[in-house]
């Protein structure tokens, strides 16, 4: 042990206080009580004294035997210049209250050094934790029961996506221990708390100092963060070095880490990273799996009908009734890979994570449904069941988007996804137009709203028809964009001006120019002005219904085209 370990423990356990710092590093191998007997003190022990005063005599003779320190058990400091003293003769002075006995100070340090007494609890710790393990799906429960029981308090995992997927309690409960793990995984969920999502740390006012739970003599430490919300403190650790393979929440209120469970977390760290490693690789294999299939239906590769149907089944799905298709996708994912850099692996690790993300909400909301990752994105197939009908399988669908969306934001804060969402299929065979739908809905959504868009296929009228243009002619698309709206954008490109706005919220209104000039918060001869040089770019007259449908046509357009002014408005009309 070195002198500042020892110091530190006689602060936190006996409300000591350190007059002079000596040499914090200096070893210490034991403690010598002061005595008048001859050779009290050898080198290196810290000296423990209940002298009335200390002297300069007695401070000398300290220093001369080779001890670091004194440890003085009174009531008031010292004069000051026995402090400077000490400081000048390298000694370390701790004074600690004379009431405490002279054996507390003995066994706190006499605990603290018993190497071999550590290394027996560390074996019979790693080997009751190795024992809990195994191959089956409760494997991480029955680890987490053990570790319970070594730790004495409720423990609860969680998993990188933040599925809080195992909680355990020790038999018998310690006194004043009234939460357990139920009650912990309450106050998690009551206010939203994943050690897995960043945003969580902001929530919760993190204390931005990292606690760190180690031995006394250094050679071993676990990681240890505390978050506060409200009246409550909620203690965690990772596991696993580098990117987390999960987390270990702990109950530790009015119940501090000793050496003991240091030992007990530091294994508990390396059980539970293999275990969840186990996990991690099935749940791998299953969406590799899987997304063997969803290639398969979408691609129109899945053989016969009856085929496809058992590798549903298979999978966990039932699709005889049709499906409705949902897609996921990252927004701008090249643009985000080019900022972040990642290499392979953590691509592959963000892509399974996304999928997870999404299979754990759509269990929330869904109990038949199929999931598989493609590409950057991830696809659903929902089924109707007895819970879920068909009739309210699309508003549902909606539900899960917006869920989707906000879970990602704090699983992965920078990240952002769009979501698209077919029409529900009542024919198998018909899985992989499901699929197209959606990905149109998610096309044209991400192109009319920009990213984080949620789009569904029924409602994007006429887009849709435009769209399939834009795919097999776009140059018809480009051309019919040429003769309506093109010469409005490049004028408020050029100008600054506010015509394709004000177009655009006049048709919106059903042509009212008063609806129009309340919500441009503009006078109604300012609108009709701006209307009178659109029909002189264009030569399509606002107030004759056929040249309207002409432009409003033309605003899809350009909306699908990508082409709005390049400048946004800031000055008057010219």
């Amino acid at each position: 042990m070195i002198l500042k370990e020892l110091f530190n423990i006689f602060i936190e356990e006996l409300g000591g206080r350190r007059l002079a710092p000596g040499e914090p590093g200096h070893s210490v191998t034991g403690m010598a009580i002061d005595e008048e007997t001859e050779g009290w003190l050898a080198p290196d022990e810290v000296v423990i004294t209940g002298r009335r005063r200390l002297d300069s005599r007695f401070l000398a003779t300290v220093a001369k035997g080779g001890a670091p320190a004194i440890v003085w058990r009174a009531e008031d400091d010292p004069p000051a210049e026995v402090i400077k003293q000490a400081g000048e003769l390298g000694l370390g002075l701790l004074i600690v209250p004379a009431g405490i006995p002279l054996r507390k100070l003995l066994s706190l340090f006499a605990r603290d050094v018993e190497g071999e007494g550590l290394l027996r609890h560390s074996h019979g710790a790693a080997r009751a934790l190795l024992e809990s393990t195994g191959n089956n799906e409760d494997s991480v429960a029955k680890l987490a029961g053990k570790l319970a029981g070594l730790l004495d308090r409720s423990v609860v995992v969680e998993d990188p996506v933040g599925r809080l997927i195992a909680g355990g309690d020790p038999e018998g409960p310690r006194s004043g221990n009234s939460t357990g793990s139920q009650a912990l995984i309450s106050t998690l969920e009551e206010f939203d708390l994943r050690a897995s999502r960043g945003s969580g740390v902001e929530e919760t006012r993190r204390d931005r100092r990292d606690r760190y739970a180690r031995l006394p003599n250094g050679f071993l430490s676990v990681p240890i963060e505390r978050w506060r919300i409200e009246d409550t403190e909620v203690f965690w650790m990772p596991i696993g070095t580098g990117a987390p393979a999960g987390y270990l929440w702990m109950d530790l209120a009015d119940h501090p880490l000793g050496p003991e469970d240091v030992v007990v977390l530091y294994w508990a760290a390396r059980a539970l990273e293999a275990e969840l490693g186990k996990e991690r690789v099935r749940l791998e294999t299953e969406l590799g799996v899987r997304g063997d299939f969803v290639d398969d239906v979408v691609s129109s590769h899945h053989g016969s009908v009856d085929l496809l149907l058992q590798r549903a089944r298979y999978l966990g799905a039932d699709l005889s009734s049709g499906a409705l298709t949902v897609v996921v996708d990252i927004d701008d994912f090249a643009g985000y890979l080019g900022r972040r850099r990642l290499k392979e692996s953590a691509i592959q690790e963000l892509k399974r994570r996304l999928a997870d993300a999404v299979r754990l909400q759509t269990r929330g909301l869904f109990s038949n449904f199929l999931l598989g990752p493609r590409s950057d994105n991830v696809i659903l197939f929902l089924g109707p069941s007895t819970d879920e009908p068909v009739e309210e399988l699309a508003e549902k669908a909606l539900t899960l988007a917006s869920r989707v969306q906000r879970y990602v934001k704090g699983l992965l804060p920078d990240l952002t996804v769009s979501v698209g969402i077919g029409r529900f299929k009542g024919d198998p065979a018909a899985l992989s137009d499901a699929y197209s739908e959606a990905e149109v809905a998610l096309e044209i959504g991400h192109r009319i709203n920009g990213p984080s868009s949620i789009s569904t296929f029924e409602k994007t009228g006429t887009y849709k028809l435009l769209f399939r243009v834009l795919q097999e002619e776009p140059e018809e698309l480009e051309s019919f964009y040429a003769e309506t709206l093109a010469p409005v954008v490049a004028y408020d490109s050029r100008y600054g001006t506010e015509l394709v706005s004000t177009l655009t919220t006049y048709l919106g209104n059903d042509a009212s120019t008063a609806k129009t000039a309340a919500g441009l918060f503009a006078h109604r001869h300012t609108i009709r002005y701006r209307l009178d040089r659109v029909k002189e770019l264009t030569r399509l007259d606002v107030d004759k219904s056929e040249d309207r449908e002409r432009m409003t046509l033309g605003i899809k357009a350009m909306q699908l085209l990508g082409r709005v002014p390049e400048k946004p408005s800031t000055f008057h009309d010219r």
